[in-house]
Parts: structure tokens; sequence; C-alpha cells
């Protein structure tokens, strides 16, 4: 009961195989596609983001490291400018122009600062020169009336003794409105003991960073000083030391001409959130629709598959011996098609059946004749041992041992179908030749030479005689006699074969005719050519080793040599020695 159970579950569940297999191939590659592009995606996404990301960042530190530069600019000029620094030394404790003089340096010394505070192109950069008196002198008399109030705390974190140095001097704001302005020093004179000759006194004002940062339209960014006070940017960055979460990209840049930190920091939520969505209610949706489909699919495949059962059930028929059934066909589709295609192969096999029923009687009766036909060549080969025997007493040497030779090739031709191997060949050829010599009653002489590790090569028995027997029927034409050499070699994984005669020959025309017959393929030109024996032999060759090659040629000594290529095998069989 059990395994009519599971065979039945093996019918039923074929057209489920079916439509699950159907199922995978459509689920498994959109699933497949689906997440590699999405990881693609966000991998892409991601990249082109730290790029874009970093650029953007690169720019802001850029133009920061410019106004740093103008700035540097400006104190390093006033600074090796040798007449400046003398009228500034003129006019360090002038406190009020009262004479024609001090008017005088106060315009030199003005129109060279506004010289040096034409090159920054920022509107949001002011420059101040004040010397010892407090006497403030700017290009821009608009901003003197701010930085008046601001004086004299600015001046108070200043160090004189430093006046090689840019000095930070911080944020400073007049109101709590006022968003404020950042401060940078530069002390002229030659410091130490002596008292300093100017404060050359650069201001930025904040609104400069915050539009500078505005720049950046995704994530948060800030720009922190030397010591990590924040100058500008979202209150939600801050300085890190560490490495950052994984879930949070963040960048972190030190400015070269300051020790300014710019950080930039966002979430892989903010930035890949909407692809992930969006991929995720993508595989809903699949789900959502392959449990559908499975569903309807259910009813086309159980409708789909009726017809195959009943190819089964038919074929189940046929095979447990009811030969008349057959498959009813309707309609004129694929399944119809192949049920006539079914009926007629069931029509075929039936004959086929019949005929190998017959074949099988006929081979019985062949069998017990063949039997009965061994007799007759057992019997010859007895009479032909008798007769050597009654010659061997009788001291008759020659014809006994053409008796002998006889009765040998007699037995391999009984054992044809057999192996044989290189060594066992040149025996029976050396059988065959004392034969053909006792009956054309000439001298022949036959000699093998071989390769110690070819003697047991397998070949097909007999399967040289034919070559023997041309070199002694042709070569004896026009010669008394005739003396054949065989020999064998192995190179580059390959057997050579020489039968070579020293007879009459054939001139070259003949020769290439009979080779190019050789080679040639059954067809209609060579269909009537007449040495059968030749092609047998390369037919043979080739049927057993997949291979060979066969060619006719002149030698030296008249005669003609028969070459053969045979391929040795990487584990050659060997013929047992008995």
């Amino acid at each position: 009961m059990g395994k009519e159970a599971r065979t039945a579950m093996t019918r039923l569940t074929y057209y489920r195989r079916i439509q699950l297999s159907f199922l995978l191939f459509i689920i498994f590659p959109i699933l497949a596609v689906s997440i590699l592009s999405y990881t693609l995606l966000k991998q892409n996404m991601i990249e082109k983001f730290q790029i874009s990301n970093s650029s953007m960042l690169n720019v802001i530190v850029g133009e920061i490291d410019r106004t740093i530069d103008d700035v540097t600019f400006a104190s390093h000029y006033i600074v090796n400018d040798a007449e400046l620094r003398a009228s500034l030394n003129l006019f360090a404790d002038t406190s009020r122009l009262n004479t024609y003089t001090d008017y005088t340096r106060f315009v030199r010394i003005k129109d060279s600062f506004s010289l040096i505070t034409s090159k920054p192109l920022n509107n949001s950069i002011h420059m101040y020169l004040v010397n010892r008196a407090d006497f403030i002198l700017s290009p821009d008399s608009e901003n003197l009336a701010a930085i008046n109030s601001k004086l004299k705390p600015l001046l108070n974190n200043v160090n004189a003794a430093k006046p090689t140095v840019l000095q930070w001097l911080g944020l400073l704001q007049d109101s709590s409105d006022d968003e404020g302005t950042y401060y940078i020093a530069r002390v002229i004179g030659d410091g130490g003991s002596k008292p300093y000759t100017a404060v050359l006194l650069v201001g930025i004002e904040a609104s400069y960073f915050k539009e500078l940062l505005a720049k950046v339209e995704f994530g948060q960014i800030a720009l922190f000083d030397g010591a990590g006070k924040r100058i500008a940017g979202s209150g939600e960055v801050k300085l890190q030391t560490g490495a950052s979460p994984n879930s949070v990209f963040r960048q972190q840049l030190t400015l070269d001409k300051s020790d300014w930190k710019l950080a930039y920091e966002t979430t892989e939520d903010s930035l890949i959130g909407q692809i992930s969505r969006a991929f995720y209610t993508g595989i809903g949706l699949v789900l959502v629709f392959t449990l559908l489909f499975s569903v309807i699919s259910l009813f086309f495949a159980k409708k789909l598959h009726s017809p195959i059962q009943k190819l089964q059930r038919v074929a189940r028929q046929f095979a447990l011996g009811n030969r008349d059934m057959r498959l009813e066909v309707k309609g004129k589709d694929d399944i119809a098609e192949l049920g006539h295609s079914f009926n007629q192969m069931l029509d075929e096999i039936e004959v086929l059946i019949t005929n190998i029923e017959q074949e099988q009687e006929q081979k019985r009766v062949m069998e017990l004749e063949a039997l009965f036909m061994q007799i007759r060549p057992h019997f010859l080969i007895n009479t032909l041992n008798s007769i050597k025997c009654s010659l061997i007493l009788s001291k008759d040497h020659m014809h006994s041992g053409i008796i002998d030779s006889l009765m040998n090739l007699l037995r391999a031709y009984l054992k044809v179908n057999t192996p044989s191997s290189l060594a066992e060949e040149c025996r029976l050829l050396g059988y065959y030749v004392d034969i053909m010599k006792v009956r054309s009653e000439m001298p022949l002489t036959f000699e093998a030479e071989l390769d110690p590790e070819l003697r047991s090569f397998v070949v097909p028995k007999l399967v040289l005689q034919p070559l023997v027997e041309n070199a002694i029927v042709h070569g004896l034409d026009d010669k008394d006699e005739l003396s054949i050499i065989l020999r064998a070699r192995q190179e580059h994984g390959r057997l050579f074969i020489e039968i070579e005669d020293d007879g009459s020959g054939m001139d070259a025309g003949q020769l290439a005719l009979l080779n190019r017959q050789l080679t040639a393929s059954d067809s209609e030109e060579y269909a009537s050519y007449e040495r059968v024996g030749l092609r047998n032999v390369i037919q043979r060759l080739k049927l057993t080793y997949g291979f060979a090659e066969m060619e006719l040629r002149s030698n030296a000594k008249g005669g003609i040599t028969v070459f053969l290529v045979l391929p040795i095998p990487y584990e050659r069989q060997e013929v047992p020695h008995v």
C-alpha cells in the first residue's frame, strides 16, 4: 500500500514539478536581478556620492585656503616692504593728523594699504592697520565705527612678542542678533623687547562661512577652529577622533593653511533609504503576483497534463503485454501530434518485437548449424596432422614443415576474429611465405625486425597477410626471387610498420593513382577498385584503432615499400602469452 501511494504521488507531482520549475525559472532570475541591481545601484550611488561630496568639500576647503592666502599675502607684503615699514615706523605714535607731515605719511600708508587690500575679491573680508596710538587706517572708511568699539578687546588678545605668525583672535559680536566677525591679527615690528610698529587686523564676517557651508545641500557640515570650537555649520556635527559607525558616512578634512577642520556626516538611511524602500516594495509585489500566478496555473497545468497521464497509462499497458493498446487522439495540437507519433512508435515496436523473435529463432538454428560446420575444419586439421606425422616418419622434413605451416594458417583462419600480437602476426606471415614458396616454386625469403617493446602490440589477426600476398603476386612478375622485410618501430606515440620487397615495382603514375585510391572515400570514382585486399587492410585498421594511414612508395631496391602508421594507446593492451 505504501509503495502504491508513493507511486501515485510521483505520478501526481509530475506536472507540479513542471509548474514549480517554471515558477523557479521566473522567480529566481527576477530576485537575482533585483538584488544584484539593488546592490550595484547602492554601491554606485555611494561611490558617486563620496566622489561628489569630496569634490564639494575640496571646493569649500580651497575657498577658505584662498581667503587665508589673501590674509597671508597682505601681512607678508606689509612686513617685507621696506618703504611701507619706514612709513609705519614714523607714523607709529601718531594719534591725530595735526600737521601736514602727518597727513602725507597717512596718505602714503593708506595708498599702499589700499593697493594691498585690492587683491581679495571677497566682500566679507575687511583689513585694518592700527598703530601704537590706536590710530586706525582702513581703505573702507564705513567700517571704522564698527572696529572702534572692538579695538580694545582685540588688542588685548594680541601677543606683541609673536610678529612672525598670524594670530587667531576668535569671534566678536556687537549684540546677540549680530552673527559676529572672526578676527586674525599680525604684529608688524621686530618683536622681543622692542615695541611693535602696528597691528594688522583682518575681519572675516561669520556670514561668509555660513554662505560657504550652505553649498552642501545634503547632509550636515561644520567648520571648527584649532581649539575645536565650532565656527559655522550644523550644531549636530562634532569633531571625531575615532572610527565612524558603519551607518554613518563621515569625512573630516584639515585645512592646509591653518589648523581649522571641516567635518561632514550623513546617515546611510538618509542616503539610500528611498532606494531600499522601493526595492522591498518591488520584492513584495513579485511575491504576491507569484502566489496568484501559482494558484491560477494549477488549473491550467492539470488540464494540460491530462493527455500525458493517458499516454502513461497506454505505455504501462503496452509494457505489461497488451500490444493492442493504443492512445485515443483528439484535436490537432502538439499533444495530438505527439499521440500520433506515439501510436506509430508502438506499431513499430510491435513489428520489431516480432522480427526479434523471428531472428532469435533463426539465430538458434544457425548456431546449431555452426556447431555442425566446425566439425569439417577440425577434420581437415586432424587429417593434415596425420599426413605431417607420416612425412616426419618418412624423414621428409620439407613437406612436413609445409603441412605444419598450412595447419597453423588454418587454425588462425578459424580464430580470425580474435586479436593477435605483432610477433604472432609475423610468425603467421612466415608460415604463409613458406607455403607460397612451395606453390610458386621460387626462392622467397621473409624477415621481421621488431623493437622488443612492440612484440606484444595488439593487431587484428592476419591483417598484414594481404600486403605480403601483394608483394609476392606482383613482385615476381619479372623476377626469379623475392625478399620481403617487415620493420616496426615506435616514434612520438605512433607505430610505424614498413613492408619492403625487392620485386618488380611499378611506375610513378600507377603508384600515385593507387595511393589516391587508398585514401579516397567510398565514392563512385573508385567503386570499381580491384585491389580489394589493400582497401580491406586499411578499413580493418581504421575500425580497430580509429585512425590509420597507408602509403606505397618505390624503394632503392626497385621494389615497393608499404608504410603503415597506427596510433599507440597510452595504456596499450597486450596479448597474454600462452
